[in-house]
């Protein structure tokens, strides 16, 4: 596994697993006067962990 693939798929599963942690705890956010409803965090918790798992696989083919 390349160092750049290595790094990217570390960075989307710690991101994967902080909006993971936000719907565990239920940790409010906000955006300036904007509440992010907690379904943002589910999408971005699956998005960031699909990509992270496809690009790990991909990593390890090649």
């Amino acid at each position: 596994m390349k160092f750049g693939s290595f790094l990217a798929t570390l960075f989307l599963g710690v991101v994967s697993l902080a909006h993971l942690f936000r719907l565990i705890f239920r940790l409010n956010v906000q955006i300036g006067h904007f509440p992010v409803p907690q379904w943002m965090s589910f999408i971005a918790f699956l998005f960031c962990g699909a990509l992270a798992v496809s690009l790990y696989i991909e990593a390890r083919g090649k």
